[in-house]
């Protein structure tokens, strides 16, 4: 009966070591890590918008996106990529003269359109560039607006 007994200790810790070793399992995997990278989008002034000359007392003048003075920048970036324009708003650019203090050395511009036209209308060709060219109005000149120069830096953004 020892023997028995035995023989059934033993084989009941034999059955329980590998029920033990049974339970005991590990499992692992492997993933990537991914990233894309855009090229960045750049913006480079290639020529003023230049409303020219004009006397005292004269009417507003408007230089379209497709004028020979209209402002011009070259885009690039990502090839065959959509971007956003956004333009000066109304009320936001004076060129001015001298210091600016009086209303006679300051005119306004404004309406400023672009080819391709504001919003999300720019895309990039193939080799991720483009033409963005830039117009406005520049506002009545005063009969006595002061003779000068004028001048104003206006900004154009440009974004994915």
């Amino acid at each position: 009966m020892k023997r028995f007994l035995f023989g059934l200790t033993a084989l009941t810790m034999t059955t329980f070591s590998f029920v033990t070793i049974d339970k005991a399992q590990a499992a692992s995997d492997t993933a990537q890590a991914l990233a894309v990278v855009t090229a960045a989008i750049n913006i480079a002034q290639v020529a003023d918008l230049d409303f020219g000359s004009a006397v005292q007392g004269d009417a507003q003048s408007t230089v379209a996106p497709a004028d020979a003075s209209a402002a011009e920048f070259t885009v690039t970036g990502q090839p065959s990529t959509a971007y956003t324009i956004t333009l000066p708003s109304d009320g936001t650019i004076e060129m001015i003269t001298g210091a600016g203090g009086s209303a006679d050395e300051r005119i306004a511009v404004d309406s400023f359109t672009s080819t391709p036209a504001a919003g999300a209308n720019g895309s990039l060709d193939g080799t991720g560039s483009e033409t963005l060219k830039v117009g406005a109005t520049r506002a009545a000149l005063s009969a006595t607006q002061v003779a000068g120069n004028y001048a104003a830096t206006f900004t154009v953004d440009v974004v994915y």
